[in-house]
């Protein structure tokens, strides 16, 4: 049995050559005299960040992870009781901002959840592609050996993966 689990937000990689590229520039920049390296290393890093979750069985604990150029951060929480596993769809709003005119783009994404204590939950994954989505949740429920709620359609369905 997996020991940890780990999901990571995947990124394009014309973004992470990119934000090599930009993070040696800045570098340069920065040991040229000039403190604009410091503002394009910023760019760089925020480029290169995927988010993510991770679970610790042997020790019952997760966390949310923030990974910069494969260097992961986050801090370690005490997992409750999970009950179930439930993925959902909704929609993610993004703001796009020029001087005077402002714009809020939706798009679908599907969130995957661990619930606990009747309604309470720990967000675990989020992904743009349902496929993704569904691999991840599986993945989870059959380590944690748990059901899946599948409300990604109006109507829900439970999702048996183990026979417990």
């Amino acid at each position: 049995m997996y020991k940890n689990i780990r999901h990571l937000q995947p990124v394009a990689n014309i973004k992470i050559i990119f934000a090599i590229i930009l993070s040696l520039f800045s570098v340069y920049l920065f040991f040229a005299g000039t403190m604009f390296g410091i503002i394009l290393l910023g760019a760089a890093l925020k480029l290169s960040l995927r988010e993510g979750f991770e679970l610790n069985l042997e020790e019952k604990k997760y966390r949310n992870i923030y990974s910069i150029f494969a260097i992961n951060f986050g801090v370690w929480k005490k997992l409750p009781e999970i009950e179930y596993v439930s993925l959902f769809k909704t929609i993610k709003n993004n703001r796009a901002r020029v001087v005077t005119a402002e714009a809020t783009l939706g798009f679908e994404v599907f969130k995957l959840n661990l619930f606990y204590s009747k309604n309470r939950h720990i967000e675990a994954y989020v992904s743009d592609e349902k496929e993704d989505a569904f691999t991840v949740a599986k993945h989870i429920a059959n380590v944690l050996e748990l059901d899946i709620l599948d409300a990604t359609q109006p109507e829900k369905e439970w999702i048996n993966i183990t026979s417990h």
